[in-house]
């Protein structure tokens, strides 16, 4: 969990293209355009994206009051201290900007029970508020167990200890922790609590359910709430009702491989699994919801890169990611950026085009033509430290590959591309070299075209790009080349149109 951030990687990319089809407003802008380079963000400006100014943004924990969002994260400060993963908080009210609380409930001594802290919930009774949290030291037997802290102001915290454990009842008590609170319509309270047990005739992820009328002890487990035997916990669960539906949003443990829910209608027992249960892609975990009476947006963090290079594994923690949550008739969810976000982002900005291949250009809108190479249009470096959102509707035409190219500096030999692939039905962040497709870092589904058309709004702001499709689609990414270098419009494998604006 504990990774110093250093700068390894540069690259120079600076070979100059000699097609007929290439034209530039400004002929030197390919060949001499800087190199690609990774950028260690740690210290750099996070708004939109929060992260805590002396460290990560971990789990979220976020709980919604009197017109504003207290969100709760494990801050994740990898300084190498034998405690790690206080609760910290922040506040907000338009998901552009935060306010950093700073620590909320601390750590325990070195080699206590509180070693670090894990996943909780914060629940309302009366005029007091509870915080059901993890205590966790690998040291100890058990490692995890239910603690809790209460608070008049959601400021000010008081440890009350211990709550819960796993032993003797039939769970893996080293995996014990996430507690979330129902209150039941009877006034008796629920609490989930990842775990593992022998279920159902094999050893399986399940999320126990213990209840009690007393919410702060006397609790009495029941029949597991969810069980599933394809992942290793069920990390984070959220429950919630909206629309008739009741849903359950867990994150799955298996190398952190992203959020998923189940649903089911009000009153029923049985789960419907969606074709499509990913909410977001692989660069988007430990989210769990919170609602302003109107609308419901789901809180969790895009990983950052183990020493802040593009090529290596995601870290545990990094930046604050809000989607907004929508609901079809079937009850399938949608994800979307924030109405707050959305309307404030309307400063537009003039595009000026860099480089233009195989494409033609009429104001706002471009015409690519990528059947025999890729087709391209080319504009300049995103603000550094500023909100940046793109907004573009595309007509696909023939083309089977287009979308959105970072890092395209240079002469473009390595690029990022967020893909709307038509063919796999996918949308993904590839990283290309020479034309060639290396690797795919994240992907989600690609919904279909409305009226033959896609509306895709990306957000970017430092090296967390974030990308909506069809108010339908999210995928997050982490590109720390990102803002080193120009920004393009692509289409390969046929024609499409692309009409661009841009604002900030």
């Amino acid at each position: 969990m504990k990774h110093i951030l250093t700068t390894l990687f540069a690259c120079a990319a600076l070979m100059a293209c000699s097609d007929n089809n290439y034209t530039s407003n400004d002929p030197t802008a390919a060949p001499d355009a800087p190199a690609v380079y990774n950028v260690n963000d740690l210290k750099l400006n996070y708004s939109m994206f929060f992260k805590p100014s002396n460290g990560w943004t971990g789990d979220l924990m976020p709980y919604f009051e009197n017109g504003k969002f207290h969100v709760f994260y494990l801050q994740d400060a990898r300084d190498g201290a034998p405690t790690f993963h206080p609760i910290y908080g922040a506040t907000t009210t338009n998901f552009l900007s935060y306010e950093d609380n700073g620590e909320m409930i601390a750590c325990g001594e070195d080699n206590g029970r509180e070693d670090a802290l894990g996943t909780g919930s914060v629940f309302k009774e009366g005029d007091t508020y509870y915080f059901f949290y993890t205590a966790h030291n690998a040291n100890l037997d058990p490692k995890e167990e239910i603690f809790l802290a209460t608070s008049k102001d959601l400021k000010n915290w008081e440890k009350k200890g211990y709550v819960q454990n796993g032993w003797g009842d039939g769970y893996d008590r080293n995996d014990f922790r996430d507690p979330f609170i129902i209150k039941n319509e009877d006034g008796t309270y629920t609490m989930l609590v990842t775990t593992r047990a022998d279920y159902k005739g094999s050893w399986r992820a399940v999320l126990s359910q213990f209840t009690s009328d007393k919410l702060t002890e006397g609790w009495t487990r029941r029949e597991p709430f969810y069980d599933s035997e394809s992942t290793m916990n069920l990390e984070c669960p959220d429950v919630f009702v909206m629309g008739g539906y009741q849903y359950l949003i867990f994150s799955e443990q298996n190398d952190r491989r992203g959020v998923h829910y189940v649903y089911r209608p009000v009153g029923t027992t049985n789960w419907t699994i969606p074709a499509n249960n990913f909410l977001d892609g692989y660069a988007y975990y430990a989210a769990k919801t919170a609602s302003d009476g109107t609308n419901r947006y789901l809180f969790g963090w895009c990983p950052t890169r183990d020493d802040a290079s593009d090529y290596n594994n995601y870290s545990w923690a990094g930046a604050l990611v809000v989607h907004q949550l929508g609901q079809k008739t079937n009850g399938e969810l949608t994800l979307s950026i924030p109405s707050p976000v959305n309307q404030a982002l309307s400063n537009k900005v003039s595009l000026k085009t860099e480089v233009i291949k195989n494409a033609v250009a009429s104001g706002n809108s471009y015409s690519l033509k990528g059947s025999n190479e890729k087709a391209v249009v080319v504009f300049p470096r995103f603000e550094k430290e500023a909100i940046n959102k793109i907004s573009a509707t595309i007509k696909a035409n023939s083309a089977k590959r287009f979308g959105i190219e970072f890092g395209a500096g240079g002469n473009r030999k390595y690029v990022y591309d967020l893909v709307l692939d038509t063919e796999s039905g996918k949308i993904k962040l590839d990283y290309v070299v020479n034309g060639k497709t290396e690797r795919t870092f994240t992907e989600a589904r690609l919904p279909e075209a409305v009226n033959g058309e896609y509306q895709l709004t990306v957000v970017v702001e430092n090296s967390v790009c974030v990308a909506y499709v069809n108010n339908e689609v999210a995928l997050s990414n982490r590109i720390y080349q990102m803002t080193q270098n120009p920004w393009a419009v692509f289409a390969e494998d046929g024609e499409a149109n692309f009409t661009v604006e841009f604002f900030n």
